[in-house]
Formats: structure tokens, C-alpha cells, sequence
């Protein structure tokens, strides 16, 4: 005999009855029940039944009878009131006799004829659904999960919660009240819930349409004709939105069963995946029997190619336009809040990683994405009420229909990616064009496109600037007039371009020179081509919550006349390059921490040697620019205009080149890795659709490695004494408190007494550990004893041989040259020599650099350091 429960989930069938205090809410048998209405539980051993929609007791016990599912020989109602009883022999229940009230899983619900697997992405057994046949012909659903700790045994449901087994069993049932004495009860997480046939799903080719089912029986039939085709677990209105996941960017063909609970369910899956899929269609099947769906289709003798054709001819879903008119709710009118809600209806809601609620809305044509909390979604909804009352909501009302809609995309919505301006999604690049379209670029390894709803979320933060739409035929050589920089630099700079639609690491393009070498313009136009924005140039953060801020709102950040580097904005820099996480108090009144873990590009320029340190060094790309003569300077009135008449040209040339190398970073090799070498792997695999020869970029970056090493070195005193000490010996070995005198005795006194220089043996140590790195590149090991006395070792060893960068007195700068779009006469430019660094300060009186802290020198660091590491380490 059955208990409630599971009375209430015979009844309910591939729906899911509802707790209703110490009993089970369930559909009526003994009407068209389109909602649960029937209250089945047990009192003092008695089953108790009643309908809420008036049914008479005797027609609710008839129906039951007929589906065996009342206790034989029982009659109808006993005694006055609204519940129905019956007792079983010996005064006990037809369910049980005085059995725990617990779901105790026991004797099949019948017979079984079918086990469908559910599996994870990577085809691991997630849980199972068994379908069983009744005795009365109908059919009945169980589920059950393997148990970890136990492959024979199973946890008969999904949810978390306690589960109990018995000595003399071995799997695990759900604990409904409480479990029996003897049993063993510990409590399990909850399953997982995916698609069916998922892994098939994953690897089936992403144009053809995937067919989404009420149950796995169809989907095992249209999948044994070749079809792509899944399902939800627990059928009609068990979707749930974070299934959509599966189905991104993909075509989504729904086909119901004939009856209304199935149409329900097709469109609840419709309004899920509107804003997910590529495209969405629901497609009813003619001529199907009540309650018929395409197996039943299929077997009356239709054909796949009738099938297919219904699917061309139908036309994609759209989402239902809400009631301009105020409802009524039992007899009383609806709030504002909660009509707010309802014109939210077409709003596509969801969170990312970090719980930030976000919805996507139709806008004319279009779709945007937007903060639930922010002024683009308010004034979206605002608008709606507007145009439904010619009246504005009240502001109490807005809020709180804001909060709801928020609690709603955080709590039932998916958990979906926000991306600004490039976002990755498998083998394909997407670039924010952020038009008034919401428009972008899709790159993939057989081209590129622009495309109206692209299958990632993208968010605009204030200050972010449109691109142009790009157009084919143009080349990278396009752009070679707008960049100064010298000839065997140019690779270089379209490398860092190439680079920064990769999926990183990205390397920190520095700009070096003297006033007038257009070092700001440079690194406008490249941001330009990247991620334009209204504040293309930005100052110096003053912390690491500002770096913070501004790696969140912008893909490529570009700081312009910096005058040094700080040791945490170094590091800052150096996290933002190759990925790491950076992390400041949300509020300054309390201990919330935000953690922001990104990788971006950067772009760096100022007039001083920027960089010093190793590990920045590392990931630099550092250029330095020639000087622009007053006879080939051209006003910006004349740059821009006619820079913007070829942008989309170049970005069309530029998107070619990302295709290229997705269409070959996976199968490129290199014989010896450089460091940041996937920045290099990919720069190489998109070479052929580059404007020089293959091996160019390597040899220029080499190059350049080698200069930057030597920038570095010459901007740390301690590392350039420990050159002047080794300069003619091939060995030196002794303690660090040795090796400090004897470091001190080649250095100046100025530089003794300056904050740079270390004061004690354990300081040294830790600058010679910072160093070591790029003294190995120079020729000199540095080695520590590893165990009793500390000894520091340094010796000569061989260096790789490796073209360094040279500085011509006078060469031809790769930009404004004869071909200059903007005219002018390109006489060759002379530069100054690519060791040279300030020494006074009429060097450092750059008028863009008024006002700037960080510009000033120290004393102990002005002329006579700079004069003396300059003058006479070199004599």
C-alpha cells in the first residue's frame, strides 16, 4: 500500500508535488486539474484527502480507486468536515501500518522500463532517471545518483538534504520527517542538474540546430535519426535557467507535446533561452492525438524531412509584448511594483560570478545588457510605465520592483560571464563595437563579422567609446604613418595590437623619448584601435584600488607621462600583464574585501627609464621613440581626420590577423620559448597575415628583450656595481657583508648615502635576488650557498648570443614617411642615444608634466648619481 507522498507523486506524474504542513499537495484526479488543489496526508493512521477546487469526497475516492491507489475495500468519506478518512484494518492506514513517515524509497513503483544516464561535460555519471510502468498502465519516475563513497549503492534523490539507509541495506533514501530507529542517517549535497545526452550535445557541430524535448524517450527517438536533441530533468516545468548555459550561441528548436501543461513548458523554455541561444523556435506539431508528442508523430508514419521542413518554415520566437492595461488581482488592483514587475517580463535576468544581478532588455531592434541596480535598466523599466500609464512610477514602487527583479536574477537565474569590449567563447573572439546597435565583431578562425545579438554579455561602462564598423580591404601598412616609431620597432607595435585580442597574457608596451617624439599621440592611436574610450590617456593611479577601478571599466589601459614607477604599481602592472589578483577593502568603514582577477593590456610613456625592476621588465615592450622635427609635425586637426578616414580598414586588417591566429596558435611551435611565450606563440601563428616575413617579429623581439635587460640593469645601481666588480675577474666568492664593502669602495659617495643604495648585508641580498635574472642575461651567475656558512658566489659565464637594439645618431623613422598621408617633407630624424637619461633639470620640464609629484627628484638623486652612474662608471 503507498504512503501520501508517494499517493501525491503518483498523482503529480512528471510534475513535483508540493509539502503542505504534514501532508502532500497534488493534482485532483476527479477534475482537469491544471494546478495542484488536492491535499493528501495521514492522521492517527487515517488517509485523509481533499479537494480545494469543491470536488465531491466520493468522486476524489472513486478516481483513486480506479487508479489503484486507494486501500481495497474502503469506502467513501467519514464524518463531516472538509478532510475524507478511511481507515485500514486493525485501525491502521491503507498506506502503511505505523511505518515512519520518511521517504523510504522501498518496493519499485512498478514496473521498470527504461534508465536514462545523466552526464557531466566530461561523460562522468552524474545521477540517473527511472521510468517505471504502473500498474494501472500510466507511467512514474524515480531518480537516484551513484553513491561516492560506495559504487555499488545508490542516493535515491537529488536534493540535498539527510538520507538514511539501513544496516541490511545499502542505498540511501531522503529523510521526509524523521528516519526509522535503526537506520544510519547522514546528510548529502545537492546533484548537479544538466542537459541529457550532454556530452553528445557538446561535441555536436554548433550550427545544426539542437532540439529540446519534454522527455528522454523522444530525445533517444529523434537522436536515433541523427538529430542533436536534449531534455530537462523532471520534465514539464522543472526548466531551469541554468541549463541555458548548455545552449549558448546555439539554434534551439522546442517541439511540445499536444497538450497545455507542454505548451507552458515550450514557452517557459522559449522566455529562458531568448537571450541565450542564437535563435529560438517552437514548433507544434500537426496532426498530433491530446497528449501526443513526436515519437507518437513519428510512428503515425511522418518522416524526418517532413519534420525538418516544419522546423524551416517556422518562424523564431518572439517574447509576448505585456499589457499596456492595469490588471486586476482578486478583486483589488495590482501595485505599481508589481505591474513593474510584470513589464519586466521580457527581460532576460541572470548574475555573474560575483552575484552582481544583470539583465538583458530589449531596446527597439536591439538587445542591451545593463546593471539591474544601474540607471540604464531603471530608466528602461521607467520608460515602460511611462508608456503604459502616461505617468511616471513612484520611486517607493520602482525600487522595490528593482529588488525583486534583482533577488530574481540572483537567485533563479543563470550564472552567465560580463564581459567590456573583447570576450573569448571557445574558438572565437568577440569585440564590443559599443554602437548604438549593440553591435560587434565575431572572429573566428575563417574570418570575421559584424553581428547584431552576439552570444556573450557585454556591459558598457560610462566612458567607453565606439569603433567602427571594420571593413575588408585595407592592411596593417594603413597605419604605419600615425605611429612614430623606428623602423625595426614597427613589428613590435603591431604585435602588441595583434596581441591584445588574444586571451593573454598581454605584454606592457612602454613608450620612451624626449619631448616632441609624439609619445602620447602614439599611444592615443594604438588605444584607438583597441578600446577607444572618451579619457583615452589616464594619470598615474594614486593606489590600488584605482588600478582596480580602471582594469574593471576598460580592456586596454594606457597611462601617459609617467615620471617613475612605484614598487606596488610596478607589481600592479605586472599582475594586470599576466594575470593575479588585485584586492582592496570594498568600503573604507569596514573589512569586505573586493578581489579583482583580470589580465589586461597596458600601455606606458614617459620621458624617464621606466623600468628598473625585473619582473616588470620581463613583461615590457619598450620602444624608444625618434625625435619629429619641426618641419614634419603636423597639427592633430589634420592626424585625426584623416587617421579616422582609414580606421576601419585598419581594424578590418586587424581582425584578419586574429583570425589567422586562431586559425593556427594551436599548431604553432617555436624551438626554444622566449618569455611571455603565448604572447609570442600567438604573434607567430597570425605572422602570415602580417605585413613583413616570417621570423621578423621573433628577431625584433629578441632584440628587444636584450635592450630592455640592459635598461634594467642600468637603472639599479647595485646590479651596475656588481658589473663594475666583475668587469676583470671571472670569479668572486664571500659573504654578503664583504661583498657590500667591497661594492661600496667602486661606488660614489653620493650614491652610498642615496635611499636607493642597500645599508645592510640582508638588504642586498634581497636587490641581488631581484637582479639576478637580468645579470645572468648579461653574462654574470650568481649563486648562494645552500647550506652552513652564507656565501654569495659570482662568476663569468657565457652569454647567448643575441642582436641587441642599436641607436642610429640618424635614421628614418618607420612613421611620416614619403608616402605621409598628412604631407610634409621626411627629412631623416635625429634621435638621442638610447642610453641617455637626464642629468639636469632642464631635461625634466616637460609642460605636459606640470604640477606632477612624481616628476621631482630627490636631492641625493640628482645630478651627481645620475652624473656619476653615467660619466664615470662608464669612463
Amino acid at each position: 500500500m503507498l504512503n501520501p507522498r508517494e499517493i501525491a507523486q503518483a498523482l503529480a506524474g512528471e510534475r513535483r508535488p508540493q509539502r503542505a504542513g504534514s501532508g502532500w499537495l497534488t493534482w485532483c484526479p476527479a477534475h482537469a486539474d491544471e494546478r495542484p488543489s488536492l491535499s493528501v496526508s495521514e492522521d492517527g493512521g487515517k488517509l485523509l484527502v481533499y479537494c480545494h477546487a469543491g470536488c465531491p469526497q466520493e468522486a476524489i475516492v472513486a478516481a483513486l480507486k480506479e487508479r489503484g491507489l486507494w486501500p481495497q475495500g474502503e469506502g467513501g468519506a467519514r464524518g463531516p468536515g472538509p478532510k475524507t478518512s478511511t481507515s485500514g484494518k486493525n485501525g491502521t492506514s491503507g498506506a502503511r501500518r505505523q511505518r515512519p513517515k520518511t521517504d523510504t524509497g522501498g518496493a519499485p513503483p512498478g514496473e521498470l522500463v527504461a534508465v536514462y544516464d545523466y552526464r557531466g561535460a566530461d561523460g562522468k555519471l552524474l545521477f540517473q532517471v527511472l521510468r517505471y510502468r504502473t500498474s494501472d498502465g500510466g507511467k512514474t519516475f524515480r531518480q537516484r545518483r551513484p553513491d561516492p563513497d560506495n559504487p555499488d549503492s545508490w542516493i535515491w534523490g537529488l536534493s540535498a538534504g539527510k538520507y538514511y539507509r539501513r544496516a541490511s541495506e545499502g542505498d540511501w533514501y531522503l529523510v521526509n520527517r524523521k528516519s526509522p530507529a535503526d537506520a544510519e542517517v547522514t546528510s548529502f549535497p545537492e546533484c548537479p542538474r544538466v542537459l541529457y545526452r550532454l556530452p553528445e550535445l557538446r561535441t555536436a557541430d554548433p550550427s545544426v540546430p539542437v532540439f529540446v524535448l519534454e522527455g528522454e524517450k523522444d530525445v533517444d527517438r529523434l537522436a536515433s535519426l541523427g538529430l542533436v536533441a536534449t531534455c530537462n530533468p523532471g520534465g514539464v516545468g522543472k526548466w531551469r535557467k541554468e541549463l541555458g548555459q548548455w545552449l549558448q550561441g546555439r539554434r534551439v528548436v522546442i517541439l511540445p507535446d499536444n497538450d497545455e501543461p507542454g505548451r507552458r513548458h515550450a514557452q517557459e523554455v522559449a522566455r529562458a533561452l531568448h537571450q541565450v541561444a542564437a535563435s529560438v523556435k517552437v514548433v507544434e506539431l500537426p496532426g498530433l492525438p491530446e497528449k501526443g508528442d513526436v515519437s507518437d508523430w513519428l510512428a503515425a508514419g511522418k518522416t524526418l524531412e517532413e519534420l525538418l521542413a516544419l522546423v524551416e518554415a517556422a518562424p523564431e520566437w518572439q517574447p509576448p509584448q505585456a499589457q499596456a492595461q492595469e490588471p486586476i488581482k482578486e478583486g483589488k488592483r495590482e501595485t505599481q511594483a508589481e505591474f513593474l514587475v510584470k513589464l519586466a517580463a521580457e527581460a532576460e535576468l541572470f548574475h555573474d560570478p560575483s552575484f552582481k544581478a544583470f539583465a538583458t532588455i530589449p531596446v527597439g531592434e536591439h538587445y542591451e545588457t545593463w546593471p539591474i541596480y544601474s540607471a540604464g535598466f531603471k530608466g528602461w523599466l521607467r520608460e515602460r510605465f511611462y508608456r503604459a500609464y502616461d505617468k511616471p512610477p513612484g520611486s517607493q514602487a520602482l525600487q522595490d520592483a528593482i529588488d525583486l527583479l534583482a533577488a530574481r536574477a540572483c537567485f533563479d537565474g543563470p550564472e552567465l560571464e560580463v564581459y567590456v569590449r573583447v570576450a573569448h567563447l571557445g574558438d572565437k573572439v568577440y569585440v564590443d563595437l559599443a554602437d548604438d546597435l549593440w553591435r560587434a565583431v565575431e572572429i573566428t578562425p575563417q574570418g570575421w563579422q559584424v553581428v547584431g545579438r552576439p552570444p556573450v554579455k557585454f556591459r558598457r561602462p560610462r566612458g567607453l567609446a565606439p569603433l567602427p564598423a571594420p571593413e575588408p580591404g585595407g592592411t596593417l601598412d594603413d597605419l604605419r604613418p600615425f605611429i612614430n616609431c623606428r623602423e625595426e620597432d614597427w613589428p613590435l607595435v603591431v604585435a602588441c595590437l595583434v596581441a591584445a585580442f588574444s586571451s593573454g597574457p598581454y605584454p606592457i608596451l612602454t613608450l620612451q623619448g624626449e619631448q616632441g617624439t609624439g609619445k602620447t599621440t602614439t599611444a592615443r592611436v594604438i588605444k584607438a584601435l583597441i578600446d577607444p574610450s572618451q579619457s583615452a590617456q589616464r594619470a598615474s593611479p594614486r593606489d590600488v584600488r584605482d588600478l582596480m577601478i580602471s582594469a574593471a571599466n576598460s580592456w586596454c589601459l594606457s597611462y601617459d607621462n609617467l615620471s617613475s614607477i612605484q614598487p606596488w604599481l610596478s607589481d600592479g602592472f605586472c599582475r594586470l600583464s599576466t594575470g593575479g589578483g588585485l584586492s582592496t577593502r570594498e568600503l573604507y568603514t569596514n573589512d569586505d574585501e573586493i578581489i579583482l582577477d583580470a589580465m589586461r593590456p597596458q600601455i606606458l610613456n614617459g620621458i624617464d627609464s621606466l623600468v628598473s625592476r625585473g619582473d616588470l621588465a620581463e613583461r615590457v615592450i619598450l620602444l624608444e621613440l625618434p625625435l619629429i622635427t619641426g618641419t614634419r609635425r603636423s597639427p592633430e586637426a589634420k592626424i585625426w581626420p584623416a587617421f579616422n578616414s582609414v580606421k576601419p580598414k585598419i581594424l578590418g586588417a586587424l581582425y584578419e590577423a586574429v583570425s589567422t591566429a586562431l586559425a593556427n596558435f594551436h599548431h604553432t611551435e617555436l624551438p626554444e620559448l622566449p618569455r611571455m611565450a603565448d604572447f609570442a606563440l600567438w604573434v607567430v601563428a597570425a605572422e602570415s597575415a602580417l605585413p613583413w616575413e616570417p621570423g621578423t617579429f621573433l628577431t625584433a623581439y629578441t632584440r628587444n628583450q636584450a635592450a630592455v635587460v640592459e635598461y634594467s640593469l642600468e637603472g639599479d645601481v647595485v646590479a651596475m656595481a656588481v658589473r663594475l666588480l666583475m668587469a676583470d675577474r671571472e670569479f668572486w666568492q664571500g659573504s654578503p657583508s664583504e661583498l657590500l664593502e667591497e661594492l661600496e669602495a667602486l661606488v660614489p659617495e653620493a650614491t652610498r648615502r642615496s635611499k636607493v643604495w642597500p645599508k645592510a648585508a640582508n638588504s642586498l641580498s634581497n636587490r641581488l635576488r631581484r637582479a639576478a635574472t637580468f645579470l645572468r642575461a648579461s653574462g654574470l651567475e650568481i649563486e648562494r650557498a645552500k647550506s652552513g656558512e652564507r656565501l654569495i658566489s659570482i662568476r663569468q659565464v657565457p652569454q647567448k648570443t643575441a642582436q641587441t637594439a642599436q641607436t642610429a645618431q640618424t635614421e628614418e623613422p618607420c612613421g611620416f614617411g614619403p608616402d605621409d598621408p598628412l604631407g610634409g617633407p621626411s627629412p631623416a630624424a635625429s634621435i638621442r642615444s638610447s642610453t641617455r637619461k637626464p642629468t639636469v633639470d632642464e631635461d625634466l620640464d616637460d609642460v605636459d608634466d606640470v604640477d606632477d609629484p612624481l616628476q621631482d627628484l630627490s636631492d641625493e638623486l640628482g645630478a651627481e648619481v645620475e652624473e656619476d652612474r653615467y660619466v664615470e662608471w662608464r669612463t
